[in-house]
């Protein structure tokens, strides 16, 4: 059956989004789908293919899926949520397109507002099963407390694209106040310090409070700007946020966010490494400065993967925290009991000795 493309052009900053998922969701359902039955949710799912028949992130998932399943023997079930039935029957052609699935392989098409059928999930899947959200709506996002319920459940992640742009237009509009009281289920956002506020101070008061309120233990946001094309200047479009509660989760979607940006580090796209005006690849020199500053003093011993996960937002990856014990294992200022690597190497359960 020949697949249904959609009249949409995916642009190429949108396409960010397409591939963290397309990098970290094998890895994910690598690593538990050793032990667990998965399920992965695609709360806004579309038709599953663009235009120029670029696949969407339904056909992503599938084609990724079936290749595991058939590799690496995993069982997953692939729920994808279309509220319009035009859409959904669509996706439905699109799927059916890519052959039947591999063994150990489900997929569903729900023609429903994922915002409902969300609550109606959580009553089904085992919350001892690891399951990946991917919220990735036309305008605002599936409601905060349904996002609350998904994290409550340790093994649950949600990766979300909150489109800032569209959001910041709507927080002073009167017509839209009811439909922002929903996403955040309360009005106490009206009085947030972030309302008088202006351009980017806005903008990051407005994510510390969204992702605050959503309470994962942690979470990276990687920005996405307007294209060159757009001309709008050097605005963010959205934010591709990840929850999480997985020390592991985390640190592996960094490295993902890492290697995506325009320049190494800056967990900021734009389509364009010209777009980037001035460099904020952080230094390997700031990370040491701050392990002296933070834990030196501390005579503090932890373990290398411990220590990326108490600072595991400051804008560093595993091989910069490397370098950098390496160079205060050389001046003397930390010691290391290597537990796993040998000579000079370090791993993860390697105690590093501070002071």
């Amino acid at each position: 059956m020949k697949k249904v493309g959609s009249a949409n052009t995916l642009k190429e900053v949108s396409k960010a989004k397409h591939r963290i998922l397309e990098r970290y969701f094998p890895i994910w359902a690598t690593i538990l789908g050793s032990y667990h039955h998965l399920f992965y949710v695609d709360c806004f799912a579309g038709e599953g293919v663009y235009s120029h028949n670029e696949p969407g992130s339904p056909i992503i998932t599938f084609r990724i899926a079936n290749k595991l399943a058939n590799t690496r023997n995993i069982q997953i079930t692939l729920v994808y949520v279309e509220k319009s039935r035009h859409r959904a029957k669509r996706l439905g052609i699109n799927l059916t397109s890519e052959g039947n699935p591999a063994q150990g392989v489900q997929y569903h098409v729900i023609a429903e507002n994922s915002k409902e059928f969300t609550k109606k999930l959580l009553q089904v899947i085992l919350p001892s099963l690891p399951a990946f959200f991917f919220i990735d709506p036309y305008g605002h996002p599936i409601s905060i407390p349904i996002i609350k319920q998904i994290l409550l459940r340790p093994r649950n992640e949600v990766l979300l694209n909150l489109m800032w742009f569209s959001l910041n237009r709507d927080l002073n509009n009167p017509k839209v106040k009811e439909a922002i009281n929903k996403m955040f289920g309360h009005s106490e956002w009206q009085k947030q310090l972030f309302m008088k506020m202006h351009g980017k101070e806005r903008e990051e008061k407005f994510l510390q409070y969204f992702c605050s309120q959503i309470g994962a233990q942690y979470y990276l946001e990687f920005k996405v700007r307007f294209s060159p094309e757009d001309k709008q200047g050097d605005k963010t479009k959205y934010y591709l946020i990840h929850f999480s509660n997985r020390q592991k989760a985390v640190l592996l979607m960094k490295q993902i966010m890492w290697n995506l940006g325009d320049e190494e580090g800056t967990f900021d796209y734009s389509a364009s490494h010209q777009g980037v005006l001035f460099s904020r690849t952080p230094l390997v020199q700031e990370l040491v400065a701050y392990l002296r500053k933070t834990y030196i003093e501390s005579g503090q011993q932890i373990t290398f993967m411990q220590l990326q996960e108490e600072t595991y937002q400051l804008p560093f990856i595993e091989k910069h925290y490397r370098e950098a014990i390496k160079q205060m294992e050389a001046a003397g200022e930390v010691g290391v009991d290597r537990i796993e690597s040998k000579k000079t190497g370090i791993k993860g359960k390697d105690i590093i000795i501070f002071g």
